[in-house]
């Protein structure tokens, strides 16, 4: 569903689960360089239930020309296109399967494929239409493009998306074995993959491996915890300030941890570069199901307000987070409100000071990363952007040194 902008500049700028992919028109903030231009497609208005809707004109159309096809394809057609040897499934979500492989290279990516357009629910949810599919393509392809240098915005803290396909055919005996592999080691939640018909559909990404995900990753100390920490709240001011970008679903699940060599991190935020140290970990953030950004002047949201299964489940602090987005944005999804990245940032610090994530407790180093955590912890919800708390921890102003100490 695509739906028409409120005319109100509260709209942009108010400082699982059922899928409603929705659309509104919207102007973008001053700090976008973004022109505003005829979305990708032509769009035109339709009314459903008295009410009036803006969406482009063929969602499939454009998602095939994204995929550089021009009908979908077979899975062998595919991943002979990827030249990708699929090894193993590594994770699931309620609409699709994750699965690792190889390159004749030796490199590593990940495809996630996702059931299209079928009547079959899939995990007792319906599955997505080329409608709702192509706002996760855009989102993912251009969070994915921040990673191209630009003096104004530049991040590589989200996903790199290599390729996006759209696939027809049985689901392969060779991804339904690994299927049932993953099942009798770790138990699936999700349905069998092999019941899907001989003409289901199906949109496969293929992303950059970013490494295991935070859930239960165990880190040496504090300092290099409270690392990973600043490079998820650099990348996420970069897209907020660029998109009005909130995730809107940055649990544990959906950031992944790898090693790195590089010392370093660069991030351009509105012209100023911003370099912070590593510790030999980099954190990159995946899964924009529930995002929402401005592009080419159409908002690109999911619309939650009727998902009441999602704002009553308890025993964890993540649950609380969807229904404190819920209180921000008075149950409406197209509005843009930073809080609400502030509020995961927030989840995250809780999740991290946990004593279980450490190898090593004792050091001086350990002891002042977790009491930076719990300091920042206590004052972390009186800011209402990660971009107010990029000014107040990465100011210009700030001595290198102070800086250093505060990484």
């Amino acid at each position: 569903m695509y739906q028409a902008a409120r005319p109100s500049n509260e709209t942009l700028h108010e400082t699982q689960r059922p899928f409603n992919s929705t659309f509104s028109v919207s102007a973008p903030s001053e700090a976008h360089d973004v022109s505003v231009h005829q979305f990708i497609a032509p769009l035109t208005w339709k009314t459903v239930a008295d009410q009036r809707y803006l969406c482009p004109k063929r969602s499939k159309d454009e998602i095939m020309a994204r995929c550089g096809q021009q009908q979908p394809i077979s899975f062998e057609q595919a991943l002979a296109n990827m030249e990708a040897t699929v090894e193993r499934k590594i994770g699931e979500g309620v609409y699709g399967e994750v699965f690792l492989c190889t390159k004749p290279n030796g490199m590593r990516s990940v495809v996630k494929l996702i059931p299209i357009e079928g009547s079959r629910l899939i995990n007792g949810e319906k599955q997505k239409t080329y409608e709702e599919i192509l706002s996760e393509i855009i989102i993912s392809s251009e969070l994915s493009n921040l990673r191209q240098q630009n003096v104004q915005f530049c991040t590589d803290g989200f996903v790199e998306l290599r390729c996006v396909s759209c696939v027809i055919g049985k689901y392969p005996q060779r991804l339904v074995e690994l299927w049932e592999d993953y099942n009798n080691q770790h138990g699936s939640e999700n349905d069998s993959p092999k019941d899907f018909s001989d003409d289901q559909l199906y949109i496969a990404f293929e992303t950059a491996f970013g490494g295991s995900d935070l859930d239960g990753f165990r880190f040496y100390n504090a300092q290099h915890a409270f690392s990973i920490f600043a490079q998820i709240v650099l990348a996420l001011a970069v897209a907020e300030k660029r998109y009005d970008f909130e995730h809107r679903d940055l649990h544990t699940g959906n950031i992944l941890i790898e090693g790195t060599k590089e010392p370093e991190r660069v991030y351009h935020l509105l012209g100023e570069e911003i370099v912070i140290k590593t510790h030999g970990l980099r954190a990159t953030i995946i899964d924009y199901t529930l995002s929402r950004i401005v592009y080419n002047g159409l908002c690109l949201y999911n619309d939650l307000s009727t998902d009441e299964e999602l704002f009553t489940a308890e025993g964890d602090y993540q649950f609380e987070i969807y229904r404190n987005m819920k209180a921000v944005l008075q149950n409406r999804w197209d509005l843009h409100s930073p809080r609400t990245n502030v509020h995961w940032l927030h989840y995250l610090l809780d999740k991290l000071k946990s004593v279980r994530n450490f190898r090593e407790k004792t050091s001086k180093t350990h002891k002042a990363g977790m009491r930076m955590m719990k300091q920042l912890s206590d004052v972390l919800l009186q800011f209402n952007s990660v971009h107010e708390i990029v000014q107040h921890y990465f100011a210009l102003e700030v001595e290198e040194s102070d800086k250093e100490n505060q990484m």
